[in-house]
């Protein structure tokens, strides 16, 4: 049986819903890092053109984030030390 009307998700799509699943990991991060993982996500919408894949989320999901926040707090500082 051929199930109609069901449509393939963007990627764009894909990573709002996979930003909602970090939302209980968002609330525990201090206000600065809420705004680099928000950051991060956005990033990701940015290259929405390229993301033909999607992933299955793995608890190493988790550390790769949080090295990711990590980063990207480095990152910020480094350009607010360069400003």
């Amino acid at each position: 049986m051929i199930q109609m009307g069901r449509t393939i998700r963007t990627f764009r799509e894909a990573v709002d819903i996979e930003s909602a699943k970090w939302k209980t990991f968002r609330r525990q991060l201090k206000r600065e890092d809420r705004e680099r993982l928000d950051k991060i996500f956005d990033y990701a919408r940015m290259h929405a053109d390229s993301g033909t894949v999607i992933s299955i989320p793995h608890k190493i999901d988790v550390v790769f984030m949080s090295v990711l926040i990590e980063m990207q707090r480095r990152i910020d500082e480094l350009e607010s030390t360069l400003q």
